[in-house]
């Protein structure tokens, strides 16, 4: 069972959140350090790359970290860096995921968290920036997490899977095409985010031959770095010792509220949701 222990005294967990970070959009590293923190966690950031603004936007800078990021491992060493969390989630180029692997191998324990959002492509197509080769280095990357939290394409592409097929599919056949997804992966967890399912939106969870889908209301429109909120919660609620079930639902509670005054306010899906306002729903 996917279950760590809250800790005990002060003991302050420590994560490390390899992701790019964006000057504008409510995305990756910008979502991760204010959710993990509120939750109780020291969150150390690794960047990838840094973005004048996510890549929902019709233009963007980036400047890649890769190179430096080389560096990193030892230099924690020097430190004395122990781990109790390793979240990764989108990458853009070759030197990240060498970068990222460099430290996984060099701080994960056997009792150390490792949560891969495998970021690849969203409503039945890859994004842009990447190509089949590069899906593949993605499906060989996660292959190694203790939970992965895909959305229904990137699930897709993981299992190699057919989405045109799934999409066509009864809601018991996309439900059953769902789990056989999850068992096909080797994660000892795997969350299915995104789920459309009879005007309602789904997290379908797997978990030690257990299938189980949580439900929510679907609001209007497609906001950047919901998958990145959630993952990060999820992260968080593991990391305090609150279980599977228990930090998904709290996922979605924060999730809705932030969706909810997104469509209400009218803001641009590019600049993801306000949920700076409800960080204290997170509190343990």
């Amino acid at each position: 069972m996917l279950y760590y222990s809250a800790g005990r005294g002060n003991h302050i967990k420590r994560v490390a959140v390899i992701q790019d970070i964006s000057g504008l959009g409510r995305c990756s590293l910008a979502a991760a350090l204010p959710v993990l923190s509120v939750m109780g966690m020291h969150c150390c950031p690794v960047p990838t790359a840094v973005l004048t603004n996510q890549t929902g936007f019709p233009r963007y800078a980036s400047l890649d970290c890769g190179a430096m990021l080389r560096e990193l491992p030892a230099l924690w060493k020097e430190n004395k860096v122990a781990l109790d969390g390793i979240y990764a989630g989108f990458m853009s180029s070759q030197q990240q995921f060498d970068a990222a692997q460099a430290v996984i191998d060099a701080f994960r324990r056997p009792d150390t968290l490792l949560l891969i959002d495998p970021v690849m492509g969203d409503n039945g197509s890859r994004y842009p920036c990447f190509d089949a080769a590069f899906c593949d280095k993605i499906r060989t990357f996660s292959a190694q997490a203790d939970i992965l939290t895909p959305n229904v394409t990137e699930a897709c592409l993981l299992a190699q899977a057919d989405y045109e097929a799934f999409i066509k599919g009864t809601v018991q056949q996309q439900e059953r095409a769902l789990r056989e997804i999850c068992e096909a992966l080797p994660a000892r967890a795997v969350v299915v985010t995104g789920w459309r399912k009879n005007g309602m939106i789904c997290n379908a969870a797997w978990q030690d031959g257990a299938f189980k889908c949580y439900e929510s209301p679907a609001e209007k429109g497609s906001y950047s770095g919901t998958g990145d909120l959630f993952a990060s919660v999820l992260c968080g609620g593991l990391l305090r010792g609150e279980g599977l079930e228990q930090s998904i639902l709290l996922g979605m509670r924060f999730l809705e509220a932030a969706l909810r005054d997104a469509v209400h306010e009218g803001l641009p899906e590019a600049e993801g949701v306000p949920f700076e306002r409800h960080l204290k729903e997170l509190l343990a």
